[in-house]
């Protein structure tokens, strides 16, 4: 018996290949394939790690409403998904005010 685990959202073509290769085996052996899915959690110190943050300032995030978080026990964790569309955000953010010191740079302050 053997194990597969895979984010659909991140698969190459060539992880495609893989997951045919590993049904059409299991298909030759007579074997059934189980599927299940699951939210991947990151902690506070996960996320800011990945965005180069404190804990704290993400835990500050957390209590302002800028990251959605879920609460597991007294701890706080944050669905990969929502990661991903604050880091956006976050990026979408930095080359706005780049673009807007770029703006000022070219044209003046009043442009």
């Amino acid at each position: 018996m053997s194990n597969m685990t895979v984010n659909p959202s991140h698969l190459s073509n060539e992880d495609w290949v893989r997951m045919r290769e590993f049904l059409d085996s299991a298909k030759e052996r007579g074997e059934v394939v189980d599927f299940s899915t699951r939210v991947q959690l990151l902690t506070p110190a996960e996320v800011a790690e990945r965005l180069g943050m404190s804990r704290s300032t993400v835990s500050r995030r957390i209590a302002a409403g800028e990251i959605t978080a879920t609460k597991v026990g007294t701890h706080h964790r944050i669905p990969l998904a929502e990661y991903e569309r604050y880091s956006r955000e976050l990026i979408r953010r930095m080359a706005q005010a780049s673009a807007d010191d770029i703006e000022a740079e070219l044209f003046g302050e009043g442009a």
